[in-house]
């Protein structure tokens, strides 16, 4: 046997398993509830559910994480600075909030740079820069150079980066490193967060290697970019903007691993959201822009995802009309809550004999997770409440009477907010444990609590369920059918308030005089615990086949240790002309630039830096066995006067397997 350790840290579980290389078979896998607050207390209780003694047989260890995407969407980051070189200062001030971008106060900004040509236009004023980064260091964590046309040469970003190491000692990462992306507030926002992220990833990593090593399992460690290709640690400490959806991707590589299809869509039902990505000819679709998260816009490549607030853990309640809402907003199973707090099934049992009729809905409850440690930042109502939870959760009617207040008043917002406390309702998983789809803790809390339900919609259990499962489908449908829309430039215009609303239509065969009916060539993998319910019902409204591969549930973390390594490398051939024509071109690849005024050698350097650029790119990200492919892009301007060569484009990748294959 071959092993390897795959993880993916989603947004509700952390799923786990020990994957045999040769076979290609999964030997064990667990799942544990994601620790937010310290992402690496939820992969280590999830890594001691696996078999002891086969899991310090790993060779390789290979993790997706949400660290990042979550950094974005909180706001929360290390104190990263960035350096711009040659940027317009009221262009940044107007556009920055575009992009996630801070105010101007916070970046170090310094004159000169090269043209868009990539000539040198000014030499940057280096002892302006030293006076400012001394100015700033103990502030920072981490440093990211940006050089507005460093796309073009980024000789001044790599001068700029070799200054500031030695002056400070600290990590610093150029823009060009990161991305190719010609946005030049984009490339700002990717190194940024970067920089930020760096000290983050630093810890979580050194977390995983200790809970590793405390398990016996000393093999290497790889991360899951977003594109769902692997880095090695190394190259993930220093770009950990990388693994920006990351654990999407992984979902994508092990619907494809697990099924063997190359052309097909990969549903990911979670515990938190439904994730939708797109596989053609055996590749992950990328995102054609960056990747956009929370406030951020970014330059990063990845999938290309749509994502909506619907999965296992997603609260059931209603609103002000009494109609049956699901999510987005998640919450913990009241199965789970009563298997781990059997005091909540006595309550529930309590709550559904009373049927007490009110606004709102009784059978949810509140759970201390983590005390604060700083209690003098809550107010007064919050400390006492978190005082009223620390023996156990309470319902709300049992919260409010110990602080004597109406349940009206009593506000735990903030208090979910920053993770403190959670709260317990009914979800989609308690449905499946009332129904026998998934038996995992308390089948008969979660019964009581779809009787509560029921009982305050005034209707069957039957009924709610039904009406439950009626609105997944639904909104899973609604989100295939937008997704597919977005994804062809014709199809685009119908993406409006009304049109979407006659396409949605689609889902309801009621209607006798009219039929809309929307369909699709491409299967429907459904990966994820909850998938197996829906996705065949899904995928016959739309003409096409559900697969639910085996181990779809921990499907994730088995394409975090099954993917493959692949770099990318561009380089541009750019004419320059005057009146007589082409007098030379410049080449501008990621680091490095060259002028020559021949196209032939102007060509060949091209396509020598790309693929040297490509293996050296797979190499530092561990991989080997390294096979290499160029692809060469013209693009000439055409009327019936002129002919013109705008621009040559000499694309190289490197694809690697991990360094376990190379092993006899």
């Amino acid at each position: 046997m071959r092993l390897g350790l795959g993880i993916d840290t989603g947004g509700t579980y952390t799923d786990s398993v020990i994957y045999d290389f040769l076979e290609q078979k999964v030997i064990a896998g667990a799942k544990a509830l994601t620790t937010r607050d310290n992402l690496a207390t939820g992969i280590i209780e999830s890594l001691r559910q696996l078999p002891g003694d086969i899991i310090k047989e790993v060779e390789l260890v290979s993790l997706s994480t949400t660290l990042a995407t979550n950094t974005c969407v909180e706001g929360k980051g290390g104190r990263g600075r960035l350096v711009l070189i040659g940027y317009d200062a009221d262009l940044y001030r107007r556009l920055k909030g575009r992009y996630g971008l801070p105010d101007i106060k916070a970046v170090i900004m310094i004159e000169g740079g090269h043209n868009q040509q990539g000539q040198v236009v000014a030499e940057p004023d280096w002892a302006a820069l030293e006076e400012r980064i001394r100015e700033t260091d103990d502030q920072t964590d981490a440093y990211g150079i940006v050089e507005y046309w460093g796309i073009r040469n980024s000789a001044f970003e790599q001068r700029a980066k070799d200054l500031i190491r030695k002056w400070t000692g600290k990590p610093v990462v150029c823009a060009h490193e990161l991305s190719t992306e010609i946005n030049t507030l984009r490339r700002a926002a990717t190194t940024l967060l970067n920089a930020n992220l760096i000290n983050l990833i630093d810890a979580l990593l050194d977390a995983v290697k200790e809970g590793l090593g405390e398990l016996g399992v000393s093999a290497p460690i790889m991360v899951v970019k977003g594109d769902g290709t692997l880095m090695s640690e190394a190259f993930a400490r220093e770009h950990p903007v990388e693994t920006l959806l990351s654990g999407p991707a992984a979902s994508v590589v092990g619907g494809m691993k697990l099924t063997g299809c190359e052309n097909a869509l990969i549903l990911d039902i979670g515990g938190t959201t439904s994730d939708l990505a797109q596989v053609k000819g055996g590749m992950t679709v990328l995102a054609e822009q960056g990747v956009d998260v929370g406030s951020w816009k970014t330059g990063t490549s990845a999938i290309r995802i749509k994502t909506i607030g619907l999965g296992g853990d997603s609260i059931i309640s209603f609103d002000k009309n009494d109609s049956l809402t699901i999510g987005p907003r998640k919450a913990m199973p009241l199965s789970y809550l009563a298997w781990k707090y059997p005091a909540v099934k006595e309550e529930l049992s309590k709550i559904e004999y009373e049927n007490r009729w009110h606004t709102l809905p009784l059978g949810e409850f509140f759970c201390l997770t983590t005390r604060p440690e700083k209690a003098y930042e809550l107010t007064e109502a919050e400390k006492a409440i978190v005082a009223a939870l620390e023996k156990g959760p309470l319902s709300r009617q049992q919260l409010s009477e110990a602080l004597d207040v109406s349940m009206f008043l009593l506000n735990t917002e903030s208090l979910e907010r920053a993770g403190f406390v959670i709260r317990g309702a009914l979800t989609p998983s308690d449905i499946m444990h009332v129904t026998g789809d998934y038996l995992a803790w308390d089948r008969e809390a979660a019964l009581s609590a779809a009787r509560i339900m029921a009982q305050r919609l005034n209707m069957t259990v039957d009924r709610l369920i039904e009406k439950v499962n009626e609105e997944i489908e639904h909104k899973l449908y609604r989100l295939i059918v937008e997704f597919l829309l977005s994804t062809n430039a014709g199809l685009q215009r119908l993406q409006t308030p009304d049109a979407l609303a006659l396409l949605n239509m689609s889902f309801s065969k009621s209607y006798e005089e009219i039929r809309i009916d929307i369909s699709t060539s491409l299967p429907i993998i459904g990966i994820g615990a909850p998938t197996h319910v829906f996705i065949d019902k899904v995928a016959s409204r739309l003409g096409t086949r559900g697969i639910i591969p085996p181990h779809a549930g921990i499907a994730n973390a088995i394409g975090a240790v099954t993917g493959s390594i692949a770099a990318e490398e561009i380089v541009l051939v750019k004419p320059r002309y005057d009146r007589s024509g082409i007098i030379g071109y410049g080449c501008h690849a990621s680091s490095d630039y060259f002028e020559t005024e021949d196209y032939d050698e102007a060509l060949e350097w091209a396509k020598s830096t790309a693929l040297k650029r490509a293996e050296e790119q797979a190499s530092a990200m561990g991989a080997s066995n390294i096979a290499r492919e160029v692809r060469i892009d013209i693009n000439r301007y055409e009327d019936a006067r002129v002919q013109l060569l705008m621009e040559v484009r000499v694309v190289a990748r490197a694809v690697g397997s991990r360094l376990i294959y190379s092993c006899a």
